[in-house]
């Protein structure tokens, strides 16, 4: 029997939205229904209570994060983590923020999948954190590369889920005071 990882807690849960900026959205492929996976998982996350965080990635050529994701937020997006490093925890300040939340286990979602997404899910898996990646939430500018960053997380022990499936771990009674909320995101 395969090792089954633990369950998620949302106590010891984040999410990290990488790099969701402007000038990627039109190459990328199903871009406008991934903005609104990302848009749900954030929402869902608030809901919950987590910590998010957001980065991006050389905003002066790439843009700003993107309208839908920045409306996402309930009471304004936080204040962007700035990168040129793929990998977020490449960057130091990122990942001396990063490591030192009270976060043991991260749920990614964001662009590129089978980059930045993947190379921070590789660097925190190292870090000693439990990395879950969203694939609803995730993409590239070809499925050929997101079947690579998939399968690449997958070898690397990574979990792969999708929003509603994580949400609802989350939630994990109907009896929560949250299943209502969440449930009504979903739909």
């Amino acid at each position: 029997m395969k090792n089954i990882l633990p369950p998620l807690d949302r106590s010891r849960c984040g999410l990290m939205v990488i790099d969701v900026q402007d000038c990627l959205i039109p190459s990328i492929d199903r871009g406008c229904e991934i903005v609104q996976s990302i848009a749900k998982a954030i929402k869902g996350c608030e809901i919950l209570g987590l910590p998010i965080v957001v980065t991006e990635q050389y905003p002066k050529g790439l843009g700003p994060t993107t309208m839908g994701v920045r409306m996402a937020f309930a009471n304004g997006m936080p204040e962007p983590l700035i990168k040129t490093t793929f990998s977020c925890l490449g960057d130091k300040a990122i990942h001396d923020h990063v490591l030192a939340l009270p976060v043991e286990q991260w749920i990614l979602v964001g662009l590129e999948a089978h980059i930045c997404v993947l190379q921070t899910a590789k660097d925190l898996a190292r870090a000693g954190r439990q990395v879950t990646v969203l694939n609803d939430a995730i993409t590239s500018r070809s499925v050929f590369d997101f079947s690579t960053a998939i399968a690449e997380l997958r070898d690397a022990g990574i979990r792969v889920t999708c929003t509603e499936a994580l949400l609802f771990e989350l939630v994990n009674d109907s009896k929560s005071p949250e299943f209502r909320a969440i449930s009504q995101l979903v739909k």
